[in-house]
């Protein structure tokens, strides 16, 4: 709404009701700078007359317009000597110069659209209603400056002589009124097409206003104060009724007053007023205005703005204060730098009307943040939505005072590092704490001041707000440089700037950290945890890192990787991607020195166990292996070829035929690659088995007899155990010398011929104990009789040396026949013992042979008695199948081939299947 109060010598009020938005440019004159909040607009050209550029009033009161208007002005021109002495339209002494004047008044309100003449002007009151439409630009307009066209759409004829004081539009559900205060009594027009609501009029009213209600209702409350110092409330229904709804008393008639859902505010010219609705529900208890203060400086005029439900500002003595309708106040006073004459407030700011500026407050810090140069009269908010548009009057113009948007002046706040501020605007666009939450532009803000932290490295602080507004990790990452794309290698980074990139990811990170539950979903949320943990954490941590979550990485960061020098966790990315190849080339090059030291490499042993525990392809395994071998691991190769092999398939790469090629080169690696082959994987191969003698014989024939007790112990058991040599070409090769003759008494006994060797390790070589212990270990795995056949043979040989050491030999002899471990035939062995030994020392022999006897008796008696219950259970179960009748019939089948029965004679089963004879042996048979 645009009021424009005409001056003495119009007395009609144009009312502008703007139906669309007003886009209007800005006043070419005074250029705005980036940092205001408020822009002065021009006035609005529309309203001004087509036919002259001046205001009549102002000719006639200021003669310097004389010569302009000569120029100019046709229609003054004959009026040039005229203007110097007539001050208003009485002072005319020609009637021409009259006629000439309502002439000129009369085609200046036609140029405005304005349907009536001067003479009706003159003696009535009019409401108009006008649109504002906005031109389309042609090419002699500037793109940014935008033009407007008016319309008058409507206009009503009052019928008062007296200008409007105030009018007021009210929109409610299906209720548009328009409040109009003129001649001490209140019209009320249908704000849609301006027609007057018959038979209601307010009389005797000083001023008035509207109830700002929080809820929409269906109806209006209109605060009135009236000449009998009372003030009044209405309350206007849909079906225009109105009603007097309360009636307060006052001492003085109050120049302003405001009225929400928590009471009334109001002002005389030097005192403030408040009234609080009574809780009672006593209807005759309507209570009274309570002062607030005084103002004793008459200098200083009454004023006061409606900051929120139930709070105001009132002006005082330089200072705002702010007060509730009680009286007290929650804030500090608002110091003003120069006395007001009026202010509104439009949120969150207050528009102050002083001599010749107008002031911009912000109430959120109470400080002044501009000031425009201009002379205005009255201030009034543009009553439409979402605008915060307020309307100027000076004594010719009307201006638009558009504030910059939100977002803008969030801009500004941002942009000057004022981000307290900024954060404090955005977050007073909600009514609610609650709404912070969730409003967009107080989340948007808290981003940009996030990252405007971030930039200028306040981290904590600008992970808090990350946390709190919960951004995506893809947003932060954006603003570091050099960061995306993930899969590129950082760039070599300034050591200037290396503690700034620090302190970045290391924010990136501890945030991503805390939000995985949220992020870990994201296909790059660990690849990109990966690059930056790659410039700023350890070796070791990237390698556990990549050890947790290798499956999420792609392969291809192992360039990244290795371009950073991460060498071993490279290799371990490309295992657990099962690029196993990539990975050993990788470990490689570490030991070859390719790659530069890379500290949490464990070392080459990494390899062997790497392919130990893993099955890939069989050649690169044993490829991996010859190289360990190249490389003097012969331990680390031993333990892959042993723990790969399969069979000895000619197509598998780890059969011992080739692994034995490989290590015929490497005399260690081949004797443990023989024992392990010979003694863990049993492998009965006469090739093997006969290297592997002869290199032991190589090793004992090299060294002293002193030096090979060790290696001897270990031939002379594999002699005993092995049966996969070639024993004649062993014997032969033993036979050469003189030093091996332990080895050839068993080479012999590995032919069985017993006599031979025991002649060799007695009569020769006079080990009783060895022959004693050899004869024990030939014994093993064998029958009693067989046992008792070398046993003999061992005791007959030792008979026979009776003549050379008979005194030893008796000893040995004797300790022979009590060893119950060999096994004796006791009656022979007596018969053969030489007569002249004493009972005395054939005592234990005797007890022995006792012994041995009584227990064969005892043993054969209890076999036998097992063997007769067991055959008298059977023959009775036997009785008990026999008893039972067994149908056999062609139906049945076999339990074994499926076949029929063609003959009565069965085998039937204790479960009761039946199955042929012949099916049946051959069943037992293969169990």
């Amino acid at each position: 709404m645009i009021i424009n109060r005409i001056l003495n010598l119009i007395e009609s009020i144009v009312i502008l009701t703007l139906l669309t938005c007003i886009l209007c440019e800005q006043q070419q004159q005074q250029q705005q700078s980036s940092n205001q909040l408020f822009h002065i607009l021009t006035s609005l050209k529309p309203f001004r007359s087509q036919i002259c550029q001046f205001k009549f009033e102002n000719c006639i009161q200021d003669s310097s317009y004389a010569d302009q208007l000569d120029t100019d002005c046709n229609i003054y021109s004959r009026l040039r000597d005229c203007f110097r002495s007539l001050l208003d339209e009485s002072q005319c002494l020609s009637s021409q110069l009259k006629h000439q004047y309502k002439k000129a008044k009369q085609n200046e309100y036609e140029a405005c659209g304005v349907t009536s003449s001067y003479q009706s002007a003159h003696s009535s009151c009019f409401v108009h209603k006008f649109r504002l439409k906005e031109k389309k630009p042609n090419e002699s307009t500037s793109s940014q400056s935008k033009e407007y066209e008016c319309l008058c759409i409507g206009s009503q004829n009052l019928g008062t002589r007296k200008p409007i004081i105030k009018l007021k539009v009210v929109t409610v559900p299906s209720l548009h009124r328009l409040f109009v205060l003129s001649d001490n009594f209140i019209q009320i027009l249908d704000s849609d097409n301006l027609q007057p609501i018959p038979n209601i009029k307010i009389k005797n009213v000083l001023t008035f206003c509207i109830a700002n209600r929080s809820s929409q209702e269906a109806h209006i409350d209109i605060c009135v104060s009236i000449r009998k110092n009372k003030v009044q409330i209405y309350r206007l229904d849909k079906t225009n009724i109105i009603t007097s709804i309360n009636e307060i008393s006052i001492q003085d008639s109050f120049i302003s007053i405001s009225m929400d859902d928590h009471g009334i505010m109001a002002c005389t010219e030097n005192e403030y007023f408040s009234y609080n609705p009574p809780t009672s529900a006593d209807r005759r208890s309507i209570g009274s205005f309570n002062s607030i203060f005084e103002l004793n400086d008459p200098n200083i005029s009454t004023c006061f703005t409606n900051i929120s439900p139930g709070q105001y500002l009132l002006n005082g003595p330089h200072v705002g204060v702010t007060t509730s309708l009680e009286g007290t106040s929650q804030r500090a006073p608002l110091m003003f730098t120069s006395p007001p004459l009026n202010f509104i407030y439009s949120h969150p700011y207050l528009i102050v009307l002083v001599k010749d500026y107008i002031q911009i407050y912000s109430y959120l810090d109470d400080k002044l943040k501009q000031e425009i140069l201009k002379q205005c009269r009255t201030l009034t908010n543009m009553q439409q939505e979402n605008l915060k548009t307020v309307i100027l009057t000076d004594k010719d113009n009307i201006y638009l005072l558009e504030p910059l948007g939100l977002e803008e002046q969030i801009d500004q706040l941002l942009n000057q590092y004022r981000l307290q501020e900024a954060l404090t605007l955005a977050e007073s666009n909600c009514s609610l704490v609650e709404q912070r939450r969730t409003n967009p532009l107080v989340l948007l803000t808290k981003k940009r001041i996030a990252f405007i932290e971030f930039g200028a490295m306040n981290v904590v602080r600008a992970v808090n707000l990350f946390v709190e507004i919960h951004i995506d990790f893809h947003e932060i990452i954006s603003q570091i440089p050099n960061f995306l794309p993930l899969d590129s290698s950082w760039p070599a980074i300034d050591e200037n700037l290396q503690n700034q990139y620090t302190q970045w990811l290391n924010a990136c990170c501890d945030y991503m950290t805390k939000k995985s539950v949220d992020f870990s979903r994201h296909p790059d949320y660990y690849p990109a945890l990966l690059k930056a943990y790659i410039l700023i954490k350890s070796h070791e941590t990237v390698n556990e890192f990549i050890e947790t979550n290798s499956l999420h990485i792609p392969v291809d960061y192992t360039n990244i990787l290795i371009d950073a020098k991460f060498y071993h966790a490279a290799a371990l990315l490309s295992s657990a991607h099962q690029k196993h190849e990539q990975a050993i080339n990788i470990w490689k090059k570490l030991i070859s020195n390719e790659y530069s030291n890379d500290e949490t490499f464990p070392g080459i042993w990494i390899i062997a166990k790497y392919i130990i525990e893993r099955n890939f392809d069989r050649s690169l395994e044993f490829s991996t292996a010859e190289w360990l071998l190249e490389r003097h691991e012969e331990d680390l190769a031993i333990k892959i070829f042993t723990s790969k092999y399969k069979n000895e398939s000619n197509n598998d790469p780890f059969s011992s035929d080739r692994v034995i090629n490989i290590l015929k080169k490497h005399s260690t690696a081949l004797v443990a690659y023989l024992e392990y082959a010979v003694f863990k994987l049993k492998l009965e191969s006469d090739q093997i088995h006969t290297m592997l003698v002869n290199i032991y014989l190589d090793q004992i024939l090299s060294k002293s007899d002193d030096d090979n007790e060790q290696i001897r112990s270990k031939l002379q058991a594999f002699i005993i155990t092995s049966n996969s040599y070639r024993i004649q070409t062993v014997l032969n090769r033993v036979n050469q010398t003189n030093r091996l003759r332990r080895e050839v008494a068993l080479l012999n006994g590995k032919m069985n011929n017993f006599d031979q060797a025991f002649r060799i390790l007695i009569d020769e070589l006079e080990d009783f104990e060895y022959a004693e212990n050899y004869c024990i270990t030939l014994s093993q795995g064998k029958s009693s009789e067989d046992r008792k056949i070398v046993a003999h043979i061992l005791f007959k040989v030792l008979l026979n040396s009776l003549k050379k050491n008979s005194d030893k030999t008796t000893q040995v002899l004797l300790h022979i026949l009590c060893n119950n471990e060999i096994e004796f035939d006791f009656i022979e062995v007596l018969q053969q013992l030489p007569s002249h030994w004493s009972l005395a020392s054939l005592s234990q022999i005797l007890l022995r042979a006792l012994r041995t006897y009584s227990y064969t008796q005892r043993s054969t008696k209890i076999e036998s008695a097992l063997v007769r219950v067991q055959n008298e259970r059977l023959h009775t179960k036997l009785s008990q199948l026999k008893s039972l009748n067994t149908l056999v019939n062609e139906h049945r089948q076999c339990k074994h081939c499926l076949q029929h029965f063609y003959e009565t004679s069965c085998v039937v089963y204790q479960d009761g299947s039946q199955g042929h004879v012949h099916c049946a042996k051959k069943y037992n048979q293969k169990q």
